[in-house]
């Protein structure tokens, strides 16, 4: 979160899946599946019977995927980038064409940030096929003449690929997407190529579809006996060609692939309830849905932090969504991000109270969670929550009042986080790390008549708070000098609703009969 109150570790991780399926409210993750059986397909097999035009050295870019910045990928999705997707209601305001941010806009931005950090597949998958399809110029990032793999790593495309990233999770694009039987996706390519138009596809591992790739589809090649192979530009591994071997009288695939021959061999499994999903090209440069102005649900986005560059080393974990008696809620659906973060995206009736378990993590590992819920007029985050074998999590969220209760059978930590806004204005309430427990927990959200509250029970909590505040005038922030302190039973409570930004700003502890101000430094 922002305002410097975290200290989130970082670690890179493998890229997973997205597909949007409707569910009994469960999700399981786990890494991609290793087998001693599997295959290293030869991509150069059989006969080419059609073709892209899509060249892997030409088309493709010349670095791999991957996961947190570093040396190399400096820049995430800025607000621009949002901008360029959503459209101005992620703007506060904009002054001489710059636009600044709704704090529900920061919070969204800094959420998909933090999913980008197990892999940027999907937005590197659309990026090269815009490029190929002409869909979009490749001026000014590569100069007439020059091809996507002459690009080298810069800011300017790390944002653009982070932005394409984000398309996948919203309408239009997440409605066009859709599941196909193998003779389907055959037949949907050919048509496509003669056009000289392209889908993103994505492939799942298993019948779970707990992980999986986007990946360009370049070509067909007819490998005998039935099988045709789907020659494919996989962003893991630049300027080498791979191959789906497809089997579409038994409507079956498999994929295979491995850096080289010392590392464990990665095996996607496709069947009649594991099919393919292709994602049309045409809808990712469409304006998309704002995810705070939405008024018909609720989205969920609940990731894992912890993982490896690619797959191997992933945590495997449960996460699922039930009204707070845990009973299943009709009409959740599950979208999981293509990328290997562990990364899922629930969406749930608007107006429903819901509960999100997580649990069933790896013996000896630990998840680090992150989740937001948006909802009309704002968002209620909790990040760096560990959830460690054995434990479950429970969230509980109230998305009409942006507020959740996080309470954990083990003892661990979190941090939180509210925004909302309306058409004056937009205000956050980050507090820093709080202690959660067996016998403890925390409540933090918009239900104060004059902003958010933060409560504890079951322990005292020392904690520091920051407020900011956005509008078509300036942005202005204040924060505690000292920690807080809370009793068992207190309640923290921060008008923010009534701050302008310009005035002092002062909270209240209220426990029991007595109140105490705590003055919050205006900066």
């Amino acid at each position: 979160m922002r305002k410097g109150l975290s200290h989130s570790r970082r670690s890179t991780r493998p890229l997973v899946a997205a597909l949007a399926v409707t569910i009994s409210a469960t999700f399981a993750v786990a890494g991609a599946g290793a087998s001693d059986a599997a295959p290293v397909v030869n991509p150069q097999a059989g006969k080419v019977v059609a073709h892209s035009g899509f060249n892997v050295k030409r088309d493709g870019f010349s670095f791999e995927n991957w996961g947190a910045n570093d040396a190399l990928h400096r820049r995430g999705l800025t607000i621009e980038g949002m901008r360029a997707v959503f459209g101005d209601e992620v703007c506060a305001r904009i002054v001489l064409g710059i636009c600044s941010p709704t704090t529900v806009a920061e919070l969204v931005q800094e959420e998909f940030n933090e999913s980008m950090t197990g892999g940027h597949c999907y937005g590197m998958a659309a990026l090269a096929g815009l490029y190929n399809t002409k869909r979009l110029s490749q001026f000014p990032l590569a100069l007439p003449g020059q091809s996507v793999y002459s690009m080298p790593a810069s800011g300017p495309l790390d944002e653009l690929i982070a932005r394409m990233f984000i398309t996948q999770g919203f309408p239009p694009t997440d409605l066009a997407a859709s599941e196909v039987s193998v003779p389907q996706a055959l037949s949907k390519l050919r048509t496509a190529w003669s056009r000289n138009d392209n889908y993103i596809l994505a492939i799942y591992t298993d019948d779970e579809k707990s992980a999986g790739h986007a990946i360009n589809p370049i070509a067909l090649r007819d490998l005998g006996d039935g099988k045709r192979g789907i020659v494919v530009y996989d962003n893991n591994f630049p300027g080498t060609e791979k191959m789906v071997v497809v089997d579409p009288a038994a409507d079956t695939w498999y994929y295979s692939t491995a850096t080289n021959p010392s590392e464990p061999t990665m095996l996607f499994q496709g069947s009649q309830k594991n099919k393919m999903m292709l994602v049309p090209l045409s809808k990712v440069l469409a304006r998309h849905q704002d995810p705070d102005l939405r008024t018909d649900d609720t989205v969920v986005v609940v990731s894992d932090t912890n993982g490896s560059a690619r797959g191997a080393g992933d945590v495997d974990w449960d996460a699922r969504v039930t009204d707070l008696s845990g009973n299943p809620i009709p009409g959740v659906e599950q979208h999981i991000l293509l990328n290997n973060d562990n990364t899922a995206r629930f969406t749930v009736p608007a107006g429903k109270k819901f509960r999100i378990v997580v649990d069933g993590v790896d013996a000896g590992r630990t998840a680090d969670i992150t989740a937001t819920a948006l909802s009309a007029g704002g968002a209620v985050a909790v990040g760096d929550l560990e959830v460690p074998a054995g434990a479950t999590s429970a969230l509980d969220i109230d998305p009409v009042r942006h507020a959740i209760r996080v309470t954990s059978s083990a003892p661990t930590t979190a941090e939180f986080e509210v925004a909302t806004e309306d058409s004056l204005r937009s205000v956050s309430t980050e507090t820093s790390q709080l202690a959660i427990g067996p016998g403890s927990s925390v409540s933090v959200g918009a239900t104060s008549p004059v902003g958010v509250t933060v409560q504890t029970e079951g322990r005292a909590q020392k904690f520091r708070v920051a407020v900011e505040r956005s509008d078509t005038i300036a942005d202005r922030s204040a924060v505690t000098q000292t920690p807080v302190t809370l009793r068992p039973g207190a309640k923290l409570e921060v008008p923010v609703d009534l701050w302008t930004g310009w005035t002092p700003l002062t909270a209240t502890v209220r426990a029991g009969g007595s109140t105490t101000a705590v003055p919050l430094t205006v900066r």
